[in-house]
């Protein structure tokens, strides 16, 4: 499964699949589903939102309305006006870019739990100590997180002024990957090794400091903060 549509009344459009009586038109991007992301992140030169294209090859669909359903098939073939590229590179482009778009995920993930712990600890009643060890525990995740994504960002414009940090660089890295349909270059896989290293120490971090420190402290706490994704 690649996808699903679900169409919205007051919604119809060219991406939307239209319920209006009579004929409707949807399109399809052709693109898979693109990187978590979380409210109100900027990423400069990039759309983390916007998946890979989807490579050369058959596809299916089914369209359902009520009680009826309907399967069909269709099939995305190569750009006639390509010179120099073959079906095994698009695909290769396509593997690559779909890697650098679940590790995106992954850094997004991480700050969107980091700050679902920060957000949940601000509603915990404690004594004074208590909450001296939760603001320290709390200040290391923050450390990771201004590694992850730059906080600063506040407008589109940002970016100009403070340095991108990994899950920009991983987000545009897949941006470049995507440029033109062609097989990726020796020296995009030497960065995605290079950002998949940093990322992998970034989380290690953290996952240290879950099931140390943070770990111990939860067990103490009045009220636990839950790490269950909401």
């Amino acid at each position: 499964m690649i996808n699903t549509y679900t169409g919205t009344k007051g919604k119809e459009g060219r991406s939307n699949p239209g319920l209006k009586e009579g004929l409707n038109t949807f399109t399809w991007n052709m693109r898979y589903p693109g990187a978590t992301v979380f409210d109100g992140m900027i990423i400069w030169s990039a759309r983390p939102q916007r998946g890979p294209m989807a490579p050369i090859g058959e596809y299916n669909v089914t369209l359902k309305t009520g009680d009826v359903e309907k399967n069909t098939s269709f099939k995305l073939e190569m750009d006639p006006n390509l010179e120099g590229v073959t079906a095994a590179d698009i695909q290769e482009q396509f593997d690559l870019a779909m890697a650098i778009r679940d590790k995106v995920s992954e850094a997004n993930e991480a700050v969107i739990l980091i700050r679902d712990i920060r957000a949940q600890a601000k509603e915990v009643k404690a004594n004074a100590k208590l909450k001296a060890q939760i603001e320290d525990v709390l200040s290391k995740m923050r450390v990771i997180e201004e590694d992850l994504y730059q906080v600063q960002n506040q407008s589109g414009q940002d970016p100009l002024n403070f340095p991108i940090k990994l899950n920009n660089r991983l987000a545009s890295l897949q941006r470049s990957v995507e440029s033109g349909q062609a097989k990726p270059t020796d020296a995009s896989y030497v960065v995605f090794e290079e950002l998949s290293g940093e990322l992998e120490g970034h989380l290690s971090k953290l996952n240290d400091i879950l099931n140390g420190e943070f770990k111990k402290l939860n067990e103490v706490l009045p009220e636990k903060i839950s790490l269950d994704k909401k």
